[in-house]
């Protein structure tokens, strides 16, 4: 007698792991996701960052002197 369990196979059992992530597998799951990169990544990062830092004080530079100029004549 031919038994074709292997062409249709039962469900998972209650309890079993093949029944999808639950939430605490899901945290941790998007943690590494999320943190790995920044880890890998942590140079290119810091680069980027001195990079926004030193062009946000480049305008800051060149806006002081209107805010200065503008409050002047409000004050």
């Amino acid at each position: 007698m031919k038994r074709d369990w292997d062409i249709n196979p039962l469900p998972p059992p209650e309890g079993s792991d093949d029944q999808g992530l639950d939430s605490i597998s899901a945290y941790l799951m998007l943690a590494f996701v999320v943190v790995g990169p920044l880890i890998y990544f942590g140079p290119q990062l810091r680069m980027l960052e001195g990079w926004i830092a030193r062009a946000y004080s480049t305008v800051e530079g060149w806006l002081i002197p209107i805010r200065d100029w503008f409050l002047g004549l409000v004050g």
